[in-house]
């Protein structure tokens, strides 16, 4: 329970950092309405975060479970082929996505319930715009969306501009790199989007993957600054878990670990980083299942983790609430100190024998 109100505790610290960084790089050249317009998303978002939390420590005293964030891969369909994408690796067979009204059905329950913030990701989910229309309206959550930043037209960023969606545009470093994974011109096209949403005053973050090829030069002082003059507010780094067999070599080295986690590395710079999966020892083992997070893959099933889709149930038929407390959800969070930190950034992921060994579950990528 302790590390639970710890993630709460720090998850509303990054909302308080957000929110004392408003007037931060790439808003100096902003008209003061527009910084206000800025402060008062993140405020709402801050107030909203903090009745959240109290919720579920409410929740947690009568001993239920309420995840702080849920993550959604809303579709499976992508405009790009990128190479190693974990979507199209881990989910490969053609089931139906969710309706519109079927996901903003449980998106209700899981605010009502206490959840804090609604991170959605695909596949593109910029292809589902209908319902990414419909979740701006929600009152309440930040809503950061993982996309490509290639569908990003002038509707979407009026979208952006007028809800607490947040666009985190995928790249992979340099230029260089981001080419070699999602193609060419890929990079400086999203460098083009981002600034105009810098000349806007939206809120707009990054998201890379960080590998043995990319990390150090990620992880430099050049490159961090460069984060920061783009006026992202939110940089989220994410370790490569090794899904596509052969493909070990691109795990973080022990001294690339040590890097990612030097203490006070990203205190200069006025963005907030995020890592993922996350620090599993100052968690006391793994946030999957919901503790800290619970994924929704695109038709419904309810999945451990983003980056370990081991599943045993669906919300396609049944509430989030009667989901949440499957056999194999309660059993990952019971061992949750068994999954502590391993090579390759997911500890669920690295240890699925282990998960076979809970009981039955269905995973999308064969046997364990």
């Amino acid at each position: 329970m302790d590390a639970v109100r710890l993630f709460d505790t720090n998850l509303l610290n990054l909302f308080r950092s957000l929110l004392r960084n408003t007037g931060g790089s790439g808003t100096a050249q902003l008209r003061a309405g527009k910084v206000i317009k800025r402060f008062l998303i993140l405020l709402s978002a801050f107030l909203f975060q903090r009745r959240q939390a109290r919720r579920r420590s409410q929740t947690l005293g009568r001993g239920g479970i309420v995840p702080p964030v849920l993550i959604t891969s809303i579709t499976r369909r992508c405009n790009l082929n990128c190479a190693g994408c974990y979507s199209r690796q881990l989910r490969k067979d053609d089931s139906k996505e969710l309706s519109d009204n079927r996901f903003m059905d449980i998106f209700t329950e899981g605010l009502n319930m206490g959840v804090g913030v609604l991170m959605l990701a695909g596949g593109e989910p910029l292809l589902r715009r209908s319902l990414l229309e419909r979740v701006a309206a929600l009152k309440g959550p930040l809503v950061p969306v993982f996309t490509n930043g290639t569908l990003l037209d002038d509707d979407y960023i009026n979208l952006f501009s007028s809800s607490k969606l947040i666009p985190i545009f995928s790249i992979e470093g340099h230029s260089q790199f981001t080419a070699r994974r999602r193609g060419k011109g890929i990079h400086e096209g999203v460098l083009e989007k981002a600034g105009e949403l810098k000349r806007r005053g939206i809120l707009f973050g990054f998201s890379i993957t960080l590998t043995s090829e990319n990390a150090e030069e990620v992880l430099s002082s050049e490159f961090l600054q460069e984060i920061e003059t783009s006026g992202a507010a939110v940089l989220f780094l994410v370790e490569y878990v090794p899904v596509t067999p052969g493909t070990e070599a691109l795990v973080l080295s022990d001294q690339q670990q040590d890097l990612l986690t030097t203490p006070g590395l990203f205190d200069p710079y006025r963005f907030e980083a995020v890592l993922l999966p996350g620090d599993e020892e100052q968690y006391g083992g793994c946030l999957a299942a919901g503790r800290g997070f619970i994924h929704i893959a695109d038709d419904g099933k309810l999945e451990a983790c983003p980056f370990a889709p081991f599943s045993d149930v669906s919300v396609a038929d049944r509430s989030l609430a009667e989901a949440l407390d499957s056999p194999l959800m309660k059993a990952i969070r019971e061992h949750h100190n068994e999954l502590t930190e391993t090579k390759g950034g997911c500890a669920l992921w690295n240890k699925r024998g282990w998960v076979a060994g809970l009981g039955t579950c269905s995973n999308r990528v064969g046997a364990f």
